[in-house]
Order: structure tokens, then sequence, then C-alpha cells
């Protein structure tokens, strides 16, 4: 096995806008970097910190926004991208995610949002509800998508154009 250190880059992302894309080729480590980036930033891992970054350049150097957010990460490769399903999966998935956040995070929330972020039916009301109370309570969350673009060319590539 063998690891290249690009923890050196953590530096230089914080100095980008609000807004990354990252496109590289297939195979190229992104989600690699997505997963680092998770384990660096999430608040709830600061005890974790020497343990998974000490040999590495951002352990000697870190950034002050280390372990300072909430993490929520996306990866639409889990989402099922059979034609007929998919609109299902992806609630589904989103759903399973928010509801994973929100127990990695209840500690931030009183339980009456709890409450009434679950009991919501629509994804997109959910996460409306859940950024909307993060920003009145000026809390910080980084979020993470990987593999936006996975059950976008499966339905190309499998249905074609015109199911898409």
């Amino acid at each position: 096995m063998y690891y290249v250190d690009k923890t050196k880059y953590i530096h230089e992302l914080e100095a980008l806008p609000n807004y990354i894309f990252l496109i590289r080729p297939r195979r190229f480590g992104k989600s690699l970097w997505i997963n680092l980036l998770q384990y660096y930033y999430d608040c709830n891992r600061e005890d974790q910190f020497d343990t998974l970054f000490k040999d590495t350049f951002i352990g000697q150097n870190p950034t002050p926004n280390k372990n300072r957010y909430m993490t929520i990460a996306f990866n639409f490769a889990m989402v099922d991208p059979k034609f007929d399903d998919i609109q299902d999966a992806f609630q589904r998935y989103v759903n399973n995610m928010i509801t994973d956040f929100l127990n990695r995070y209840q500690q931030y929330f009183d339980q009456k949002i709890l409450s009434e972020i679950q009991s919501l039916s629509f994804i997109d009301e959910k996460i409306q509800m859940l950024f909307l109370y993060c920003a009145r309570k000026q809390l910080k969350v980084y979020m993470f998508i990987d593999e936006y673009d996975n059950f976008t060319n499966t339905i190309l590539t499998t249905s074609g154009k015109n199911k898409y």
C-alpha cells in the first residue's frame, strides 16, 4: 500500500470560496479526499485528531477550522439508479443521511426541532428546516457531495437520453 499525504492542500482549500467543486478523472482519489476532509472538520472527532492525523502535514500544521463543523456527506453512488425507482431511492437515501446527521449531532439540537424535522415527509422540507435552524443557531455545517453524477450517468447509459 502507498499513501501520498495531500493534507497540505487543506490550507489552500480554506483560502478558496465557500463552494468548491472538484472534478478529476475516475480513480483520482476524490472520495478518499472527501472522507479525509470529513474527519478533519468534524467537531465530534476532535478527540481523535492526533490518532488520525499525527503523521501528516496537517497534523503538524492544523488550520483554525480543524474540528469546527458538523459534517454531512452524501455519496450518490449509494442511490439505486434503476429508472423506475430512482426518486424513491433518492428520497430514502437522503432521509437516512439526515437522520444519521441528527443522531450524530443531537447535542446541538433541542428535542422539539429534532422531532419536527423527523416528522416531515419530504426531504426538501427536512433539509430546509435543518439548515434554517443551523443558521439561526449559528451552527456551522460542512456538506460534502460525492458521486453527484453517478445515477445520472447510469440512467443515460442504461435507459438513454429520452428517459433521462
